[in-house]
C-alpha cells in the first residue's frame, strides 16, 4: 500500500477518534461547578452572568451579590428580592427571606423599605409555600398611639451601617389570624398599605425582638420543575432547550430528551 495513503488513513482515523471523544458544547458548559457564597448552584437554578440560561429552567434565574464570605444568591419574586439562605435539592425546597426584612440590601429608611414590598404571589406555579409557614400583615407609618397599643407586634428595622435593629419605628407585624382583631379604625391610623410577609412558624405571638428575628430568618418554599433524576443517574447534566421549550438531558457526546444512552460512554 502506498505510504502516503497509509498516512492519510491513519490521520483520518485519529480525527474520527478525537471527534468521538470531544465533549458536547452544552454538556461542557453546564458541567462546570458554580457556587455563590457557601451555596452550590445547579439545575433548576442558574446564576446570571456565571452560567448560560440553558443550564437551568425558565423562571429559576438567580443573581449573586456581595463579596467574599458575604456573597449570597438572590431570587426575585413579585418584584422583590429574596435572599436564599439554603437550598435542599433532594426535597426541592428553599429557605428564603425578603431582603428588605432580613437586612440584605436595606437602608436606614425603614418605612420607605416596607412601602416597596409587594404581596408574594406565584403566577407561574413554579414555587409554593411549604407547609407550616406563618403569614404576617405589615403596616407602616403608624401613629404612635397605635404602636403603643400593640407593643408586642412592633417590628424594628435593620440598620445596615450599624448592623443593629432599631425598635423605635412605626412598623407593626401582625400574624394573619390576629389581623382581623386590629380593626379598621387602627388601620386608618397607619399610612401604608397592608402587605403580607411570611416566616417559619414560631414567634407569631412573641414580642418585638422575636417577631423581628422570625422575619429575618425567613420561610420555606418548594419549587416545581422538570424532574432531573433520570438524566443525572445516566451521567448527564440537566438543561433546557429554549427553542423547543422542553427539558433536555445534556450528555457528554450529544443532547437527549430524558437520559443519556448507553453508547455515551
Amino acid at each position: 500500500m502506498n505510504q502516503n495513503l497509509c498516512i492519510l488513513i491513519l490521520m483520518f482515523l485519529l480525527l474520527l477518534t478525537e471527534a468521538s471523544f470531544a465533549l458536547d458544547f452544552y454538556y461542557q458548559h453546564c458541567s462546570v461547578p458554580v457556587s455563590c457564597g457557601r451555596l452550590d448552584i445547579s439545575y433548576p437554578f442558574y446564576i446570571q452572568g456565571k452560567q448560560e440560561s440553558f443550564c437551568g429552567y425558565p423562571g429559576f434565574q438567580l443573581s449573586c451579590h456581595g463579596d467574599g464570605e458575604d456573597t449570597y444568591p438572590l431570587l426575585q419574586l413579585s418584584g422583590n428580592n429574596y435572599t436564599i439562605h439554603n437550598i435542599d435539592y433532594q426535597n426541592k425546597s428553599l429557605l428564603v427571606s425578603n431582603s428588605l426584612l432580613s437586612g440584605y440590601l436595606s437602608s436606614t429608611a425603614c418605612n420607605d423599605n416596607i412601602s416597596s414590598l409587594h404581596n408574594l404571589t406565584f403566577p407561574n406555579d413554579q414555587y409554593k409555600l411549604a407547609s407550616n409557614q406563618a403569614g404576617f400583615f405589615l403596616l407602616y407609618n403608624c401613629n404612635s398611639s397605635v404602636v403603643e397599643s400593640f407593643p408586642k407586634y412592633k417590628v424594628g428595622c435593620f440598620d445596615q451601617p450599624t448592623n443593629k435593629t432599631r425598635s423605635n419605628t412605626s412598623v407593626l407585624a401582625l400574624p394573619r389570624d390576629e389581623y382581623p382583631k386590629f380593626g379598621t379604625v387602627e388601620a386608618d391610623k397607619c399610612g401604608g398599605e397592608v402587605v403580607v410577609a411570611y416566616a417559619g412558624r414560631g414567634g407569631e405571638n412573641g414580642g418585638v425582638g422575636l417577631i423581628q428575628e422570625v422575619l429575618r430568618r425567613g420561610f420555606e418554599l418548594n419549587w416545581i420543575a422538570s424532574d432531573c433524576s433520570r438524566c443525572q443517574n445516566s451521567g448527564g447534566r440537566c438543561g433546557f432547550n429554549y427553542t423547543t421549550y422542553h427539558f433536555r438531558c445534556l450528555c457528554p457526546r450529544r443532547t437527549h430528551s430524558v437520559r443519556c444512552r448507553d453508547d455515551e460512554g
